[in-house]
């Protein structure tokens, strides 16, 4: 794939189709929690109480499934409950799914999932409080983040007539949510039921995510033995022998790394224009560019 293929190169981001092209595994996370509800409304309360969020549950028999279920579920009697988060997991997350992949993108939602229930359950303990939670918000203000950081200038429609930066919304959204849980801290009680524990831990998930590059496709490739023997500074022969130091050849750059080093500053071109690059930053898209037409 060549530099001007992919999509934060371009001056404004683009998705995939409304169920298919780049944007597969998003459209598949939406289908799961719109089919979840259907049999939420056909099955009953039994279901939600089934999969939603039970922090004491959690704790005292173990049942750590709700820690990743609870986002696929939502209120049955609420179906702006639903729409919203998959209306911002659309508009998010097939912006971000090309850069990252399907199954990377699958991998960093469910993990945000599990990070955010982990969030809400210690919070609900520190509250002495441990209420109920369902929904996927969590995972989604991850996906939110990851994509504010991206494309910070995109623009949202809010209530349908005001278009927001999508940093500004996301910016919003952290007062929003730190606001009540520190009041909660403080000793005030809660004056809604909404999980804001919750959405923090999904948008500090997304910012550590983006900002340090936790892939899990480069975090556990190549851990092998091979791998292993390729990390040892010193080679150690049999008893007699002399102690050597290893000295690798020089190489040219990882495959891995060049791939990251080019999506940081493709992103960075579309956030702040080509002329903020600096000269090495030009030298790697340069490298780039030659291995892919040598490919």
């Amino acid at each position: 794939m060549g530099l001007h293929d992919r999509e934060y190169y371009r001056s404004s981001p683009t998705g995939g189709g409304p169920f298919g092209g780049a944007a597969s595994m998003c459209s598949w996370l939406i289908a799961a929690n719109v089919v979840v509800f259907v049999l939420q409304l056909l099955v009953g309360e039994g279901l939600t109480r089934q999969l939603e969020m039970l922090p004491q549950r959690v704790v005292s028999e173990f049942e750590v499934w709700r820690l990743l279920t609870y986002a696929f579920c939502h209120d049955p009697r609420n179906l702006w409950h639903l729409l919203g988060n998959m209306f911002f997991l659309w508009i998010c997350g097939r912006q971000i799914e090309p850069i990252y992949g399907g199954r990377e993108f699958l991998k960093m939602y469910l993990t945000a999932a599990v990070f955010a229930g982990l969030c809400y359950l210690v919070f609900g303990f520190a509250i002495a409080r441990p209420f109920p939670m369902l929904g996927a918000s969590g995972a989604v203000m991850a996906v939110a983040m990851i994509c504010a950081l991206y494309y910070p200038t995109m623009e949202i429609i809010v209530m349908f007539v005001l278009p927001v930066q999508l940093r500004w919304l996301v910016a919003a959204y952290v007062v929003f949510d730190l606001y009540p849980v520190l009041s909660e801290l403080g000793g005030e009680r809660g004056m809604d039921q909404v999980a804001h524990a919750a959405h923090l831990g999904g948008l500090l998930y997304g910012f550590v995510y983006k900002t340090y590059d936790l892939r899990f496709s480069r975090l556990f490739a190549g851990t092998g033995w091979p791998r292993f023997r390729q990390m040892v500074p010193t080679s150690v022969t049999r008893r007699g022998r002399k102690v050597r130091l290893y000295e690798p050849p020089e190489e040219r750059a990882n495959p891995a790394d060049l791939e990251r080093r080019v999506d940081e500053i493709l992103a960075k071109i579309s956030a702040q224009g080509e002329s903020s690059l600096t000269d090495a930053e030009r030298e790697v898209l340069k490298e780039a560019s030659r291995r892919y037409k040598h490919r």
